[in-house]
């Protein structure tokens, strides 16, 4: 019987556990000495945790996690988009059109999850499965990496549990896990930069520092909040060189030089690209500018209360896990073994919960960022118990004390897991796609966006434009139609700074520039959030607009969980929605 590489039924003599302890030799093993970290003495006592290298086992384990993971999202694969996987959707497909970022549709986002896109549906196509096809393939390729970093900072044990944690916490509806979102893309360029930086500063190579330094400057240019992973990566620098007592001035360049300048090299290169492309003072404005009065929305005497009424949505079903990873934080300045990594894995869990932070909203998927961290404590947490368990049944028997420990070990750690999927049963193995979306987001016109866009594509020539008068880009890229206003969102013209009334006389501009072939109004509240003291000029000169130009003819009626009734031409004239949350289709006269 073997658990994670430790064999429980030693046939050689050199495998005779006094043999291990070189108590007839005086030797240290060769398994013992996998696990001893350089600088170590050596102690043989019952406390010592699995080997570091990883067995065959452990990857045959990772590898059930990842059919797990391919079987269940293969199962979300036809999810329909929300709003945000519909924006990155669009610009995506901009961008395989040959436009720029920022161009044609204006956003916040630094661009690069929309080269993601772009490249995820170069390969797997322009369509919904294809989008969450590239989500999965990306998804099981971070899983391995995780694993990876926790099998380098504590042992490989630790990192299976870490790796397989991380597979269901992220495939989680509670944080929105089935959706594209650019925290997935954030969670895999930083995980590969963090393992990039692990074995940097083992072999201590410049060429490796400036490989993590890019790998953590895409994570960046992904999504703002993601800055603090490459703040992470040079507080560890930092704190490597204090705690091996090598601060000096030369290692200090030979490391923290090269890692700056690899950060440094995505965002150059991609001001570069945007300023070559004449979108650079859009992308400066949404980026930037604007980005700063939408991150100041909330004061921070709210964040508080805001996290306390969020967060519960967030560990939904796996609330065992998430308590383990608090304890593993606790567990991590009192296991025996991970003195020289308490500060760095410290670090590393206040600069992901730092990636949630910004403008203090604290929506679920936010939190997707902070999963590694989560899964990173879990699996501190977990090799703690089976260290603690080792004391006492490997006291007589090391051999078989270590399999029953990690038995354990593992045991109490599959249990905290199983309630998760146990109560996420129907979203993992049962409810169908459309029924899901319904549930999760309610009255939300995701569904509904495939039929209006399907009528639009229908009844447009490829070359016509389209406008959404309100937050559904999706439509945009359902009808494969470009928008004839920038303004794909409308949440910022809703908001209180001083450029929501000049935002939305833009937006109307442009729509009367561009003369659209369709209107679509959006009647649903979470599509615009306007708040009582919202400027509504955009709302006087729709109304205006619409009736002096447009004709109505196509109403999408959102009635209930599982009805929604479509009315067009002849069959919309007269017709009274039965539901406040409806979409209005006009088209130019």
């Amino acid at each position: 019987m073997i658990f994670f590489g430790v064999s429980a039924r030693p046939k050689r003599k050199r495998d005779i556990p006094e043999h291990r302890a070189g108590k007839a030799e005086g030797r240290t093993s060769g398994i013992e000495k996998a696990h001893q970290r350089p600088g170590e003495k050596f102690n043989a006592g019952p406390e010592k945790a699995p080997p570091a290298s990883g067995s065959r086992l452990e990857w045959v384990f990772l590898g059930l996690i990842l059919i797990f993971v391919v079987v269940v999202r293969a199962r979300l694969l036809s999810f329909p988009l929300e709003r945000d996987e519909g924006e990155y959707a669009y610009l995506g497909q901009l961008i395989q059109q040959g436009f720029p970022p920022y161009g044609l549709a204006y956003n916040m986002k630094l661009p690069g999850t929309y080269f993601m896109y772009a490249l995820v549906m170069s390969f797997f196509g322009q369509n919904v499965t294809g989008i969450h096809l590239g989500l999965m393939v990306l998804n099981c390729a971070t899983i391995p990496l995780v694993y990876k970093i926790g099998a380098k900072v504590v042992n490989s044990f630790a990192g299976v549990i870490a790796a397989c944690c991380y597979a269901f916490l992220s495939l989680s509806p509670s944080v929105l896990g089935f959706a594209g979102h650019a925290t997935h893309f954030v969670v895999f360029w930083a995980m590969a930069g963090i393992l990039a930086l692990l074995y940097a500063q083992e072999k201590e190579k410049r060429h490796l520092y400036f490989a993590a330094g890019v790998l953590l400057g895409l994570a960046f240019i992904m999504k703002q909040p993601a800055i603090f992973f490459p703040l992470f990566g040079a507080a560890a620098i930092i704190a490597h060189l204090v705690q091996h007592r090598t601060l000096t001035l030369k290692r200090v360049t030979r490391s923290l030089i090269p890692f700056l300048a690899g950060v440094l090299l995505p965002l150059l290169i991609m001001i570069v690209y945007l300023y070559r492309a004449g979108v650079f003072d859009k992308f400066w404005f949404f980026t930037f500018v604007y980005s700063f009065k939408y991150g100041s929305q909330i004061p921070p005497s709210q964040a508080p209360d805001i996290f306390v009424a969020n967060f519960p949505g967030v560990v939904d079903g796996f609330f065992l896990v998430w308590l383990f990873g608090a304890l593993g934080l606790v567990c991590l300045f009192l296991h025996p073994r991970l003195k020289d990594r308490r500060l760095t894995l410290s670090l590393f869990v206040v600069c992901s919960f730092l990636t949630v932070c910004p403008g203090f909203y604290f929506r679920q998927h936010y939190f997707v960022t902070f999963l590694p961290a989560v899964s990173l404590m879990v699996g501190v947490f977990t090799d703690y118990v089976y260290v603690r368990s080792m004391r006492i049944l490997g006291a007589r028997s090391p051999d078989y004390g270590r399999v029953f420990s990690g038995c354990i070990a593992a045991a109490v750690f599959a249990a905290a897991l199983m309630v998760g999927v146990v109560q996420h049963g129907d979203y993992m193995f049962a409810k169908d796609p459309g029924s899901l979306c319904r549930e999760l987001y309610g009255a939300n016109p995701f569904p509904e966006s495939i039929e209006v866009a399907r009528f639009i594509k229908d009844h447009t020539a490829a070359g016509d434009k389209i406008a959404v008068i309100g937050s559904e880009p999706q439509i945009y890229f359902y009808s494969d139609r470009h928008s004839a206003t920038g303004y794909i969102y409308t949440y910022s013209l809703m908001e209180i700074h001083e450029y929501s009334l000049d935002m939305q006389k833009e937006m109307a501009s442009e729509i009367e520039h561009a003369n659209p072939a369709f209107v679509v109004f959006v009647n649903v509240a979470t599509s615009w959030l306007a708040r009582p003291d919202s400027e509504k000029f955009i709302f006087r000169w729709s109304e205006a607009y619409l009736r002096a130009h447009y004709s109505l003819v196509g109403i999408t009626d959102i009635i209930g969980p599982n009805r929604t009734d479509y009315k067009w031409y002849n069959d919309a004239l007269g017709y009274i929605p039965l539901s406040p949350a409806n979409l209005l289709v006009f088209q130019r006269r």
